[in-house]
Parts: structure tokens; C-alpha cells; sequence
């Protein structure tokens, strides 16, 4: 669904690109350079500027859009930037054996209890 989403999208903000470059601006821009007066017969007696104008509108209407639902689709994919950084997998060493014939020996880890305090 995302990869049909951002496809979707890049291919609307090319468009709007173009559709924006070809609107005529204050002093002609680039809608007068494809063909002068013979582009309004391509785009009705009106000329391009409606159409070009509902272009644009539509097309900024849905890049908006593509990118609200890109930004809520990643947003469930994803956690935080911290989260991410702590799982990173990185395995700690472990501390080398201690010295002498190299067994363990469980009684050695046993408690006396004399560090704990008695109950009253």
C-alpha cells in the first residue's frame, strides 16, 4: 500500500511541476511558448488559463493528500527514533573467566545472609 502511495505521490508532484511552469504568468511564462494563440484551440476558446488554474488546484489537492497518508502509514510502521536505536542488536561481550582451574562452582555464590538486616 505504501509503495502504491509514494508512487502515486512522486508522480502528482511531476505533474503539478509541469502544470505550474506552463501557467501564464504576469508577463507570459511558459504557456506563451507553446504555440502563442494556437494553444487556446487546444484547450477551448478560454485558453489554458482555466484549465491550467483547476489543475493545479486539483493537483495540490491530491499531493496533500498522498502526503497526509504517507505520513499516517509510516507513522504506524515506525515507533520511536529511540526505540529504534535501542534494538539494535549489538550483543554485549561477556567478561572473561576468572583466573585458576577455570570450573564453576555454584557454592561459591551462595550468601551467608550476614549483610541481611533481621526482621523485626
Amino acid at each position: 500500500m505504501t509503495t502504491v502511495l509514494l508512487t502515486v505521490h512522486i508522480i502528482v508532484a511531476i505533474l503539478l511541476i509541469i502544470v505550474v511552469l506552463m501557467q501564464k504568468g504576469q508577463e507570459g511564462g511558459m504557456g506563451a511558448s507553446f504555440g502563442g494563440g494556437s494553444s487556446q484551440s487546444l484547450f477551448g476558446s478560454g485558453g489554458s488559463g482555466d484549465f491550467l488554474v483547476k489543475a493545479t488546484g486539483v493537483l495540490a489537492a491530491t499531493f496533500m493528500l498522498t502526503s497526509l497518508s504517507l505520513a499516517f502509514f509510516s507513522q504506524k510502521e515506525a515507533s520511536s527514533v529511540l526505540d529504534r536505536g535501542l534494538n539494535t542488536g549489538v550483543v554485549q561481550e561477556q567478561p572473561a573467566a576468572p583466573a585458576g582451574d577455570g570450573a564453576f562452582d555454584p557454592a561459591k555464590l551462595k550468601d551467608d545472609g550476614a549483610d541481611i538486616p533481621a526482621a523485626e
